[in-house]
This record gives C-alpha cells, sequence and structure tokens, in this order.
C-alpha cells in the first residue's frame, strides 16, 4: 500500500514539473533598433570561381540530402537571416524595394543591348543552355537566347517577364529585355555577368573564401522561400545553375553579389517542355502496375499525351496552384527547412505586389497576340492572390502600423494610455470579411504572466487599435499578443509584439515582432 501510494505521489509530482515546464515564457528582444542592413559587402579578395556536376549535384540532392534527413533529429531552427521585426534586412542577397507601390523602380538600370552587336566567341556563363554572347554598342556584355521552335515568345517572354517579378520582391536579378539577335530572330538580352562570375551559389555550405559569408545558406530565408515564389511563378525547375555569384568591383576592393539569373524557364515553361518530353518518349509505360505486370511488357503504349497552351507564346500555366503541394525538381535543399514563418513572409510580400506591377512585368515580355499577355496578366495576379492566402492563413496575419496616443499619432503623455495600432492582412486585402474575424488579445510580462486582458475584438475594417493603460508602463517590458479567430476556428500561431516603456521616455518602442 505505502508502495503505491509513493508511486502515486512520484506521479503527480511528475506531472507537476511536467506541466510547469510546458508554461509559456515568451523570447526576450534587446532594447535596440532593429538591423536594417547588413554590412556583407565588406572588401574581400576575389574567391575561386565554383562549379557544379550535375551527376554529383544530383547525386547528393538524391542520396546525401536523404540519408541526412532521415537520421538528422534536430529541431528545424528559426531562419537566421531575419532582423528583430521578422524582415530580411538589405543585403548581398537581398534588397526590399524602397517603394511599395512602384517596386520595379530602379529595375533598368542599363537598359537593352545598343547596336552594333559584336557576337563574342566564348561560352555563356549564366548556365548550360545555348546562347550567343554579345558585346553591344557601349561595351556592355549580353547572353542572348532565342525562343523553342514553333514557341515564338514563350522562353524569352518568361525570362523577362519572370526576372521583373522576382526583382519586385527583392531579389538580386540581372536585367532581362526583348531584344532581336545578329540573325534577326526575337531573343531575350541577359545583362550578365555584373561583374565576374563566380559560378553557381552553393547551396549545402558557405563560401570558405568569402569572410561576408557567414550564415549557412539553408538558414536563409529568402532561399528556403523560394517554394513560395516557384508556386507563384510554376517554376517547375530549381536547377543549382539558377543561383549564381558575381564578384564586383575591383579585385581586392569588391565583394560578392548574389542573383537570380536564368529564368527562361519560369512561367511554366520548364512545365511544358518536361511534359512534352514525356509525351514523345517512346519508351514510357504506363502508369498502372497492373497493365504492366499482366501485359508482360508487350502491352501497347499508353497514347501520348501533347500538352496545350492558349496562345504558343504562353508555357504551361493555369490559376490553379497549391503551395504545399508544389515540389520543384531536383529537390532544392534549404526548403527542406521551410517552415510557416518563412512561407508567411513571402506570402505578404507576394501579396504586396501591385496588379500594375504585373501587367508592367508582362507587358514587357511583348507577347504576341496581345491577348496572349492580357490572359498570362490575370492568370499571375490569380495565382498571387491564392498563393498569398494559403500563407496569410498560416498564422494571425498581423502586422504593426505604428504607436498612437490616444488623439491619434501624436506624442503620448505620461500617465495616458496608448495604442498599438495593427493591420490583419487577411482582412485589409480583401481575403476575409471583417465580420467573419475575432482577435483575443492578451498582454504578457516578460515572465508569460497575463497582465491585462483577455480582450475580444471584432474589427470593424483591416485596421484595429490594442489599449495599453498607463499602468502597464511600470512592468517596462510587455508582450502583446494577438489571436484570430476566423469563422469560430483560431489560426494555427498568434502574433506577438514585444514593447518597451523606458522611465525617462514618453513613448513605447516596439522592440520586436513574432509573427
Amino acid at each position: 500500500m505505502r508502495a503505491c501510494l509513493s508511486a502515486g505521489l512520484l506521479c503527480t509530482a511528475a506531472l507537476l514539473a511536467l506541466a510547469a515546464g510546458c508554461s509559456y515564457r515568451p523570447a526576450r528582444f534587446a532594447d535596440r533598433l532593429p538591423v536594417s542592413v547588413v554590412r556583407d559587402t565588406r572588401p574581400i579578395p576575389p574567391p575561386e570561381p565554383h562549379s557544379v556536376v550535375k551527376e554529383v549535384y544530383q547525386a547528393d540532392v538524391y542520396v546525401r540530402r536523404e540519408l541526412v534527413r532521415g537520421l538528422d533529429p534536430t529541431r528545424t531552427p528559426d531562419a537566421a537571416d531575419v532582423n528583430s521585426l521578422d524582415e530580411v534586412p538589405r543585403s548581398s542577397w537581398f534588397c526590399p524595394r524602397p517603394n511599395p507601390f512602384a517596386p520595379l523602380g530602379g529595375y533598368a538600370r542599363e537598359g537593352p543591348p545598343v547596336p552594333p552587336l559584336a557576337v563574342l566567341e566564348e561560352p555563356p556563363v549564366s548556365g548550360p543552355h545555348e546562347a550567343t554572347v554579345v558585346r553591344d554598342g557601349r561595351g556592355l556584355r549580353y547572353e542572348l537566347r532565342e525562343d523553342v521552335p514553333g514557341r515564338e515568345g514563350m522562353r524569352t517572354g518568361a525570362a523577362a517577364i519572370a526576372s521583373r517579378l522576382v526583382y519586385a520582391l527583392g531579389y538580386h536579378t540581372p536585367e532581362v529585355w526583348i531584344a532581336r539577335s545578329p540573325a534577326g530572330r526575337r531573343a531575350s538580352a541577359l545583362r550578365w555577368p555584373m561583374g565576374v562570375d563566380l559560378g553557381p551559389t552553393p547551396m549545402h555550405t558557405t563560401r570558405s573564401d568569402d569572410a561576408n559569408d557567414v550564415v549557412a545558406h539553408v538558414d536563409r530565408r529568402s532561399l528556403r522561400a523560394m517554394q513560395v515564389v516557384a508556386a507563384w511563378l510554376n517554376m517547375a525547375r530549381l536547377d543549382p545553375w539558377l543561383f549564381r555569384d558575381a564578384y564586383v568591383g575591383e579585385p581586392g576592393r569588391g565583394h560578392v553579389q548574389h542573383a537570380l539569373v536564368g529564368l527562361d524557364g519560369a512561367i511554366g515553361v520548364d512545365a511544358l517542355l518536361q511534359a512534352k518530353a514525356d509525351a514523345e518518349d517512346p519508351d514510357t509505360e504506363s502508369k498502372n502496375f497492373f497493365f504492366r505486370l499482366f501485359g508482360l511488357g508487350l502491352s501497347p503504349k499508353p497514347p501520348r499525351f501533347a500538352p496545350r497552351s492558349p496562345w504558343p507564346a504562353v508555357g504551361l500555366i493555369s490559376d490553379i496552384v497549391s503551395v504545399e503541394h508544389f515540389s520543384p525538381s531536383p529537390p532544392f535543399t534549404p526548403i527542406d527547412r521551410l517552415l510557416p514563418a518563412d512561407v508567411y513572409w513571402a506570402a505578404k510580400r507576394i501579396a504586396a505586389i501591385p496588379d500594375e506591377t504585373v501587367d508592367e512585368a508582362v507587358a514587357a515580355g511583348e507577347l504576341r497576340p496581345p491577348e496572349a499577355g492580357a490572359w498570362l496578366a490575370r492568370v499571375l495576379k490569380e495565382r498571387r492572390d491564392r498563393v498569398a492566402l494559403h500563407g496569410l492563413r498560416l498564422t494571425t496575419a498581423c502586422e504593426v502600423l505604428g504607436i498612437e496616443g490616444p488623439e491619434g499619432p501624436e506624442p503620448t503623455l505620461r500617465g495616458g494610455p496608448s495604442y498599438l495600432v495593427l493591420t490583419d492582412l487577411l482582412v485589409s486585402r480583401g481575403y476575409v470579411p471583417p465580420r467573419e474575424t475575432l482577435y483575443r488579445v492578451d498582454v504578457l510580462d516578460d515572465e508569460g504572466e497575463v497582465v491585462a486582458g483577455p480582450a475580444n475584438i471584432r474589427p470593424a475594417a483591416g485596421i484595429f487599435r490594442v489599449v495599453l493603460p498607463a499602468a502597464l508602463r511600470e512592468l517596462g517590458y510587455v508582450v502583446v499578443r494577438v489571436l484570430a479567430s476566423r469563422q469560430g476556428r483560431p489560426a494555427p500561431s498568434a502574433f506577438e509584439a514585444h514593447l518597451h516603456a523606458d522611465p525617462e521616455y514618453p513613448f513605447w518602442r516596439l522592440l520586436g515582432l513574432r509573427p
């Protein structure tokens, strides 16, 4: 009897200890300004070019990668290239555009090639596809790629359109213009390299000869989120040569620039070409296992499927997209570490691309007939909204607009209440009506104890305010936690805004965010 009682006490103590260990304690942000620029452009000697052997790369991503994933028990870490506001700051990898209403500002840096064009007897360096290398009348180097026979405008238009859209998202990418080759045929003119080409960006490790490269590439959010970007633009392939490095600047005084290069397979081009190759493969077998088994290999081949698109200038793309099931080929290692926060970050950036920017990018592709461009612009906008809706639903989808006093954005007086002004991206962008949304708001101290709330807020629009009573200032550090419910179903995760009140400073300061 005593033994059973002792065992029961031990179980009770273990359960209490477990419950105490599971109590929530929020992360604490340092009292400093968020990083807005990463100093990764310090002068370094020119690194050695990096090359990729296709067979070795495929063995690595299909064999070694799977073994490591199966044997590695560690938890996927958060992205390592984000600041306290959960944004990717400006760096040699990513560059947020200063004007969100005109994100293509600055794209046209040098423009299309200027005649006369001199053909250079050297191979292209931007990838494995055939291209004609030319030097224009200003002495600038361009790589010209022509269209697939019978599909005029498809590959060249995709390169020009996708380049502008990934630039609008913030990625570094060279200019692409529609031009004429020396033979007089339509071509895409890629302005590359912007310096000295260093080959594909290594994805499994950092560059040992680049002192500025200190964050593991698989832990960069800008690379992890490529699954979301690829789903939007229907990039069926993420080949290793798609991401390239270039040394810009004088030797010993320059740095490495990381770019997304050669997007002529986007907008469904690679998808269509692969489907066409499969349809024309004489060794194509039926996907039905029993048909193959009982046919003893002598059964007739299945009918070939000829992929179609509305116009020859458009690849295999539609307004239907599924981000969670989108799997580009070959496997792209950073995607293995994709977290909901990374998806949310990419989704809100894609959602912010204006209709006018999509129209401008499609117009740069110069598709014919004009109806093909109008159709593609509509499809890209529909895919944008579907991708955004998927990513924004993974969180509470709130963002901070500012902190106000009782009379609006005026200095908050000591002793008076303040208001945290938030916007719900799902509501403000029209994806979810306000009447279907309810917020539960709690204010916590830095130990995770609730010090105010819970309060329920039903917004009238996409912007709402959370009151911060003056008494909270005595705590110094508080966490405003907001959990949205849509049609009675709570979001998968809550939003947190970490605030600090200095007794010598009359305002609340936003220290950090956790989506």
